[in-house]
């Protein structure tokens, strides 16, 4: 019975997930050193220099693991939202612009005043500016959401485009698990039959 059922059992794993799972331990350990660098480096001097370098340079990194899993058409939507918050973070030293306006009309950060702008914020990858100051302004955090269960936040484009891509990768990774093949790879014959002949 055994025989019989293992191959249609490693059938359903998808083709290279051994280097799926070391690109996956890869990108929680750069998610890992990004969170260091929140909590445990100082805003000023050579740490303040230290800690941007790391964003900079483990958002770069992150990218480049998603190609492991550019089968998934989630981690595609994934690496354009960091390449979208690498914009303004590259403009502002690695930093993520926020202006002043947005924090104040949002009414949510009452502990965020006029005193912070040019600072970057404590535990946090943000920098509070004025909206002149801003550069890259559309791919900045401007969008103060609050969602039910979890306290108000200000995201960016890029910010929206890594959660929809992290959905949808639980739901393709849902469907190959199931045996329902490939989301993307189906995508692709479909379009190439659906080509006509020249």
């Amino acid at each position: 019975m055994w025989s019989h059922m293992r191959p249609r059992r490693f059938a359903r794993l998808p083709n290279g997930s051994l280097g799926e799972l070391v690109g996956l331990a890869a990108a929680i350990l750069i998610f890992a050193i990004q969170r260091f660098a929140i909590s445990r480096l100082g805003l000023d001097g050579v740490q303040a220099n230290l800690r941007r370098f790391l964003f900079l340079a483990t958002t770069a990194l992150l990218v480049l693991v998603l190609l492991r899993f550019r089968r998934f058409a989630g981690a595609w939507l994934i690496s354009a939202g960091i390449v979208l918050n690498f914009v303004p973070m590259a403009a502002h030293g690695g930093l993520m612009p926020v202006a002043y306006e947005i924090v104040r009309d949002s009414g949510n950060f009452p502990e965020i005043t006029e005193a912070n702008i040019g600072y970057q914020l404590q535990g946090s990858k943000d920098i509070v500016l004025e909206r002149a100051d801003v550069r890259a302004y559309a791919l900045s955090d401007r969008f103060a959401v609050t969602v039910p269960g979890y306290k108000p936040n200000i995201y960016s484009v890029g910010d929206f485009l890594m959660f929809a891509g992290m959905g949808l990768v639980l739901v393709e990774g849902a469907l190959l698990m199931a045996g329902a093949g490939h989301p993307l790879a189906r995508l692709q014959r479909r379009s190439r039959h659906a080509t006509p002949a020249s």
